[in-house]
């Protein structure tokens, strides 16, 4: 098992005991070991286990985001640090998971070229609460401004109507084909690599929002496009790729679309039709160790 796996079982474990209140309080301390060290190295700042043992020894706590991913169907609920995502990503998971024993860190490259070749199409309907940090929340609109959006497939944005005589909540939908959906806690760098890309440069481990990555469109030339800007950090330059900072958000597979998600490197299996349901619980969380940036 990687750190991830054995984090994410303590996470959960703390998080679903009947003593909530009390559990939440005890920090995690990780030394990081696994094949993907990004939320040690991005929050603490740290990818190696002799830093880590002496952040750790210091006992000092740096606060964390924690969000939740919700199988609506099932009501299932899994606890996550760093990312929720959908799509290519998800299926990669899935697929590597047949190579684990044989392949090690090096299955998710295998998994992902044998995905790449048989690209399949991914259909979703989104619907998510942008953040006040984006201007969007409802105190900042006139009330006969707040409306229910929607973004079809031409990428034209539809505006709804009142329900049962009162204006919904300020929620934006995008539904349509997408090459990926990621979910960030925070902007995910890797440990490993001469570049270390990050996917959602605005996020913050602490700064009560998610940051939603949309890669819409299909084929095989798209998303090559899309990770070749990825590792040199333009993939938000692309103009099929939208970004907002958001408080919740859910996700519907629509068709043959796999009901799969993936909660920091965790694959979440659900059964045809699953929505899932990603939302936040601010500063839920403590690390062990201290944010470099905390005195900037």
């Amino acid at each position: 098992m990687t750190y991830f796996h054995i984090l994410m079982q303590v996470l959960n474990g703390l998080l679903s005991r009947d003593d909530f209140d009390v559990a939440i309080r005890f920090p995690i301390g990780i030394i990081p070991a696994g094949s993907d060290n990004s939320l040690v190295w991005t929050v603490l700042g740290i990818r190696d286990p002799v830093s880590a043992a002496i952040a750790l020894a210091k006992g000092d706590f740096t606060p964390i985001d924690v969000f939740a991913v919700k199988w609506i169907q099932a009501g299932v609920t899994h606890f996550g640090l760093t990312a929720s995502y959908y799509g290519f990503v998800a299926d990669v998971l899935q697929l590597s998971e047949k190579f684990r024993v044989q392949l090690g860190p090096f299955r998710y490259v295998v998994a992902g070229l044998l995905k790449f070749l048989s690209l399949p199409q991914y259909r979703f309907e989104v619907d998510y609460l942008p953040s006040s940090l984006q201007g969007r929340s409802s105190e900042s609109r006139p009330l006969a401004e707040k409306r229910h959006e929607q973004l079809s497939d031409d990428g034209k944005v539809r505006r709804g109507t009142q329900t049962n005589g009162r204006i919904k909540d300020d929620w934006v939908t995008r539904n349509g084909e997408f090459l990926g959906i990621f979910v960030c806690n925070h902007f995910c760098k890797p440990a490993q690599g001469l570049l270390s890309p990050v996917i959602a440069p605005k996020a913050r481990h602490d700064d009560g929002s998610l940051d939603l990555i949309l890669v819409h469109g299909s084929g095989r030339l798209r998303l090559f496009c899309f990770f070749v800007a990825y590792q040199l950090c333009w993939h938000l330059l692309l103009p099929y790729v939208e970004y907002v900072k958001i408080k919740e958000v859910k996700v519907r597979p629509v068709g043959s679309t796999h009901s799969g998600c993936g909660v920091d490197g965790e694959l979440l299996d659900g059964e045809r039709g699953a929505e899932w349901q990603c939302s936040l619980l601010p500063a839920q969380g403590r690390l062990l160790g201290q944010d470099p940036g905390a005195f900037n």
